[in-house]
């Protein structure tokens, strides 16, 4: 009975300690929800990925009365919502398809997803409806300028989901925006001469809809122009919007003769945010936007003539975020409890409590007021996942607080201790078994040595290729990067290894890396893994020095500009392209591509090798599905900018008679709580019911004895052993966990009871064997 306790004690506190463990990993969402406009008519899909296995999904739709707002205030908290259930899960992901029927799809999308009573609830995706709404009439514009002059040109834009933007033509040749770092309305002409004199169109477009403008500039360049005071062609905007860390071209430029000269200021701080403003032809750029760049800024222009200035205010945005500095927490039954969370955000976010995935207004327990929540007083059906989310015009974010109820003892009870606070026991190693030697497995191709090339001041294309595999199939690619120190650093190998999330696909031979330190040293590596389960790396990749271009200087590569898309079948297209003369080495082109609704995703890399190609089929792709398609000529040191985007549709996928297939069960690695307690309860009854056979099995035993012998002495036919009979010595009878039967023989007779007895002797000892 003693190693029955023991044997019981061990289990409760291994399982105790594995339920520890796995309620340390945290269930939490890998996909990133996004805001979608998408014109009616279009299907998209919504993908809910969790890094670990959930019981089953759920999703909330929060429709919206501005369909066509992209930022309409939904509140989670108290908004209405439509339940829909999830009939396809596959395992970690959900996929919900939304066909854009009507204005009644439009609104906030929000993924649940359930282990038990457990419930982790998304950020919202959100769906509106593309527009572009009707221009308003616009004067045409004749004006004569001294050569020398910046002329700044604006259409009016009309009102539009998504936004629109502004192209300039003349002669119908696109007239390039200036690069800062942000999409500018205006049309800028720096230093113009004479042969910039002519007429200059403008149109618009929202990426699904074009539409030419009914206004116009003539404008004539000359050396001899009236001397005239500054005027401005165009009255420049007077608000913009900026969020945290992004870069603000203010635009603001003035004519006349002499050519004016600007200046620019902040009210209430006369000086500009140091090392981090540059006044340029046509405006002021500020960079690395913070909180300090809020206010109105001055730009004024003179010249011996006279002076004009403009006012513009800037608004600072800022994303929600959330300190709660806890993340899990022990609350007795009955008591109350006040938790709080640090909310920061401009414009101040809208704060939701939710607990398992629904709103806590309703409960009448629970008070939540801003940033802080009240339980008065706790109950059990409190315990599980408390989220709290924070919502403005920029992003919606959320912090979760994992809630443990400790029940109130009863008279047979005493209070549990905390799992945190219980000590941890080691579990005993198991045995180790030889396996039988196996067939030896085919061997696997590692990718060659990446090659890397630059696309932006933080961004790369790694590429490689896998030669001669006619083994294995390949599963997917993994692509990893480390900084690496300058030479008077010290360089470890072995650390620092990040990698990239994206599982690439076996026919991609190259993937995009971003978000890198511009002006650092990096290497790369790539991981190919095979259908059985096991992975081969490839050589690290040379240096990789990633240059930054500075400002003032062009990008040397041509742009070769996508001429069409060819439907090839119903997983292909052929992209055709041309490209204008050019007198540097071009290795080839980078094809980017992406399905159209799925608007926020990273866009598919393939590699197109070779300066004179200039069509390539893309494979593997859905049918009857849009693509968006991107081009960009390469070399080793960088590539080229992005061309302009076209689309391309593949075809209807043929029909083919319908097969029944078997599923086969597939047993995933993620930490399913539910197997680990099935396991140990399984095991832990085998080891006590053998251990309650052997004490009942050596009870029954030296009772049974002394009561055969003395039979066996007062029957008097009782034959004893003699030659024709046989005896099994102790030593031979088997043994269960080292226990014998008493006594040193064992004496078969020809009695009948006896027969019986060593029948059920024999079976009961090799119950115990087994």
């Amino acid at each position: 009975m003693l190693q029955t306790n023991w044997i019981s004690a061990f289990l409760a506190t291994s399982l105790i300690s594995l339920l520890h463990r796995a309620s340390a990993d945290f269930e939490y969402l890998v996909s990133q929800p996004v805001s979608m406009s998408l014109p009616i008519g279009y299907d998209t899909s919504l993908l809910c990925e969790m890094n670990i296995v959930p019981d089953k999904f759920e999703w909330k739709f929060y429709p919206t009365d501005e369909p066509y707002n992209r930022a309409a205030n939904i509140i989670l908290s108290n908004a209405s919502y439509r339940l829909i259930h999830e009939f396809r899960p596959n395992k970690k992901k959900s996929e919900l398809l939304v066909p854009v029927k009507d204005e009644l799809v439009a609104g906030d999308y929000q993924c649940l997803a359930y282990y038990g009573a457990f419930v982790v609830a998304s950020v919202p995706w959100r769906i509106t409806l593309a527009r572009l709404g009707q221009s308003h009439p616009q004067k045409s514009v004749s004006v004569t300028v001294q050569a020398g002059n910046t002329v700044s040109w604006r259409c009016d834009v009309p009102e539009s989901n998504p936004l629109a933007y502004v192209d300039y033509t003349k002669d119908d040749k696109y007239i390039s925006p200036p690069d800062v770092g942000n999409r500018v309305k205006s049309m800028i002409l720096p230093h113009v001469n004479v042969s910039e004199s002519g007429v200059y169109k403008c149109s618009t477009t929202n990426t699904f809809e074009k539409r030419n403008l009914d206004s116009t500039l003539k404008l004539e360049v000359t050396h001899h122009a009236h001397e005239k005071a500054p005027f401005f062609i165009s009255q420049p905007v007077s608000e913009h919007t900026a969020t945290k860390g992004s870069t603000l071209f203010l635009e603001c430029s003035a004519v006349g003769k002499p050519i004016p000269k600007v200046v620019w200021y902040k009210k209430s701080q006369s000086q500009l945010p140091a090392h981090r403003t540059e006044v340029i032809a046509g405006g002021l750029l500020i960079k690395n936007i913070s909180s300090r760049d809020d206010g109105v800024y001055v730009c004024n222009h003179t010249n011996s003539h006279g002076s004009i200035f403009h006012e513009i205010m800037v608004k600072y945005r800022e994303e929600p975020s959330l300190d709660c500095s806890i993340n899990a927490t022990d609350i007795n039954q009955g008591e109350n409890r006040d938790l709080e969370c640090e909310v920061r955000g401009t414009p101040e976010p809208e704060i939701s409590w939710f607990l398992n995935g629904f709103s806590v207004l309703n409960d009448s327990r629970i008070e939540a007021i801003g940033n802080k929540i009240y339980f008065r007083p706790i109950e059990k059906r409190h315990a599980g996942n408390l989220q709290i989310f924070a919502r403005n015009i920029v992003q919606t974010v959320y912090s979760s607080i994992r809630i443990r109820v400790i029940p109130l003892p009863t008279s047979i009870d005493e209070i549990p201790t905390p799992l945190h606070n219980r000590p941890r026991h080691k579990p005993k190693k198991s045995r180790v078994t030889k396996r039988p030697s196996r067939q030896r497995a085919p061997k696997m191709i590692p990718p060659s040595k990446p090659v890397v090339s630059r696309v932006k001041d933080d961004t790369v294309v790694v590429r490689w290729n896998i030669s001669n595999n006619n083994g294995l199939s390949i599963l997917f690619f993994k692509v990893q990067y480390k900084e690496i120190p300058f030479a008077n650093q010290t360089y470890t190998s072995n650390k620092g290894w990040n990698t990239a999330n994206t599982d690439i696909a076996p026919n991609i031979n190259a993937y995009e890396i971003s978000d890198l330190k511009p002006d650092h040293f990096y290497k790369f590596r790539v991981a190919v893994v095979y259908s059985n389960n096991d992975s081969i790396m490839s050589q690290m990749s040379k240096k990789f020095h990633l240059r930054s271009i500075d400002f003032d200087k062009k990008n040397p590569l041509p742009v070769c500009l996508i001429t069409h898309v060819e439907t090839i079948s119903h997983s292909s297209i052929k992209v055709y392209w041309n490209c204008p003369p050019f007198n540097v080495t071009i290795d080839g082109f980078y094809i980017h591509y992406l399905i159209a609704t799925r608007a926020g995703d990273d866009y598919v890399v393939v590699t197109v090798e070779g300066s004179d190609v200039r069509s390539y089929v893309i494979n593997y792709l859905h049918p009857e599905t849009s693509y968006d398609v991107k081009l960009q000529s390469f070399n080793q040191k960088l590539a080229s900018e992005l061309s302009p985007m076209m689309k391309g549709r593949t075809g209807v996928s043929p029909v083919n008679p319908p097969t029944t297939t078997t599923p086969t069960p597939i047993i995933t690695k993620g930490a399913n709580i539910y197997v680990i307690i099935a396991g140990g309860v399984v095991g832990f009854a085998l080891v006590v019911t053998g251990v309650i056979l052997l004490f009942v099995c050596r009870k029954w035993q030296r009772n049974k004895l002394p009561d055969t012998q003395d039979k066996s002495n007062s029957i008097p036919n009782h034959i004893q052993a003699d030659a024709s009979d046989y005896m099994v010595e102790s030593k031979t009878l088997s043994k269960a966990n080292g226990c014998t039967l008493p006594g040193n023989k064992i004496t078969i007779t020809s009695n009948p009871l006896a027969d019986t007895e060593k029948r059920l002797l024999a079976r009961i000892f090799s119950r115990i064997r087994l």
